[in-house]
């Protein structure tokens, strides 16, 4: 359904516009059926192989419609049947479809996109501080280890890190840095 989703605007425009230039609604879906629309092309062949074995087209299209989980599939099926069965412009209908499809695109787009902030700024933390931190702990603990070699003095009593630390820390860091890649990349809205 995914693909559904993402290639449906896609398809509503590429119909409307062969719809406008004048060609039938059989030759538009046929173009969606043929062209590369992901499961849409899919559904649309479907609907013209149960043409083809005899059923009446807009039944085709109805077996269809309500097979899908699509709601904007369904709106856009529904309008296609009754422009078979009524013959009215479905131009107009297929346009404030597409318009609300590309609405709700710009919103999850805007919602996905606000979410990105506090990830940037968990990313500048993880990528940038920890790093840092590391860096300088790593430092620290030269320091505290040569003053140890060279007679102690004032730092004789500091504990030491464990030299293993740095290394785990920074793979720690990177895989923290791997999984908020992929959490950014689950949520993206696909539009």
């Amino acid at each position: 359904m995914a693909t559904v989703e993402q290639e449906l605007l896609y398809a509503i425009r590429a119909i409307e516009v062969l719809l406008e230039s004048g060609v039938g609604i059989a030759e538009a879906m046929k173009h969606i059926a043929d062209e590369d629309y992901g499961e849409l092309s899919t559904i649309f062949k479907q609907i013209f192989s149960d043409t083809d074995g005899g059923r009446n087209f807009s039944d085709a299209i109805r077996t269809q419609m309500r097979s899908t989980d699509s709601s904007g599939l369904r709106k856009v099926l529904s309008t296609l049947i009754m422009s078979i069965e009524e013959d009215t412009n479905v131009i107009d209908r297929l346009r404030s479809i597409a318009d609300k499809e590309a609405r709700e695109r710009r919103v999850s787009l805007d919602t996905f996109i606000e979410g990105l902030t506090a990830t940037s700024e968990q990313f500048l933390i993880v990528s940038i501080l920890i790093p840092i931190i590391v860096v300088i702990g790593a430092v620290v603990n030269g320091i505290i280890e040569s003053a140890k070699a060279a007679g102690g003095g004032f730092l004789g009593n500091t504990p030491e890190m464990p030299t293993v630390c740095v290394p785990i820390l920074f793979g720690i860091a990177s895989i923290i840095i791997v999984g908020m890649v992929f959490q950014t990349k689950a949520r993206e809205p696909g539009v």
